[in-house]
């Protein structure tokens, strides 16, 4: 099959009809119908039948399609990397951050970063950490913030800052706002112990959440956890405002935790401890302009200030 047949088989697979998929190429319905019967020509069976008004697939189609809509992604991500490539040196600063780390530390460090650098433009997107990496392999950013030591060969990856997990929940109204911020740096509460009721766990596509599934299954405490997950939330700001409202306690990281504003959200430290780490993402064999350095300096002076 050409590129144009495959083009064109993936519109009609994900339309239903030729004029629908006429539509989505933006080319007429007969270039559609014309490039459909090449491709069946060329392999020598059919790709679809026709009922209804609409285009059911064959089985030949339907075993062909996961590896076509492989081969699209594949397309789809030299497309975006070509984009980014025409764009470089003339974007500012791109930035790429986990939803949780983008609350506080992040406009604490922009606040900072802002005073250096008054007109530079500044874009920032929110993605899980994995689609951080993606992207930045891409090179649609200038620099990537996530948890953990994300790996990829196209990338380089630095150390910011390493903080812990902690449970979070509510509490009753604190006396006072300072000596409560006191107190929950030094409580401490067993993982067991967080286990034993239902809590607010992190999904395990999400690094903290295959950390913690990791820690229980260390500890003999797996069942014990499997039973006991209440909620099962994507990001760790979520896991914790759910926490505020007293839904569940919740296992999140410390940097999180700190950018709480609920005086009734109190938060202990797990034990065993368990370090979090928080890693900067860029290109590799690639100097970064210096602005990139700057805000990285920026974003460590923030964190380390907790």
């Amino acid at each position: 099959m050409k590129l144009k047949h495959i083009e064109v088989f993936n519109a009609v697979m994900l339309t239903g009809s030729v004029s629908a998929a006429a539509r989505l190429l933006h080319v007429t319905q007969p270039a559609i119908t014309q490039t459909l019967q090449h491709a069946e020509l060329q392999l020598g069976y059919a790709l679809f039948t026709r009922q209804r008004n609409r285009l059911v697939a064959t089985h030949e189609a339907q075993t062909l399609y996961p590896e076509i809509q492989r081969l699209m992604s594949q397309l789809e991500a030299v497309r975006r990397l070509s984009l980014a490539l025409g764009r470089q040196g003339g974007v500012g600063l791109r930035i790429l951050i986990v939803p949780s780390l983008a609350v506080r530390a992040l406009p604490e460090a922009l606040a900072r970063f802002r005073k250096r650098h008054p007109e530079m433009p500044i874009s920032v997107r929110s993605l899980h950490s994995r689609e951080v990496a993606q992207s930045m392999a891409l090179q649609e950013g200038d620099v990537g913030i996530v948890y953990g030591r994300i790996t990829h060969p196209a990338l380089h990856v630095e150390k910011l800052a390493t903080g812990r997990l902690v449970c979070v929940s509510r509490a009753p109204e604190p006396r006072g706002r300072a000596r409560a911020t006191a107190s929950t740096r030094t409580a401490t509460v067993a993982l067991e112990d967080v286990l034993r009721a239902p809590f607010i766990r992190i999904d395990e596509n999400d690094p903290l959440g295959a950390m913690l599934a990791e820690q229980w299954s260390r500890h003999g405490l797996q069942k014990l956890a499997e039973r006991s997950a209440d909620i099962t939330v994507q990001t760790h700001h979520i896991a914790m405002l759910l926490a505020e409202q007293g839904l569940a306690p919740a296992i999140i990281d410390s940097f999180t935790a700190r950018a709480s504003t609920a005086p009734a959200l109190r938060a202990r430290v797990i034990q065993p401890e368990v370090p979090v780490e928080l890693s900067a993402l860029l290109p590799q064999n690639i100097r970064s302009p210096r602005p990139v350095a700057e805000f990285l300096d920026d974003f460590r002076a923030v964190v380390a200030e907790d």
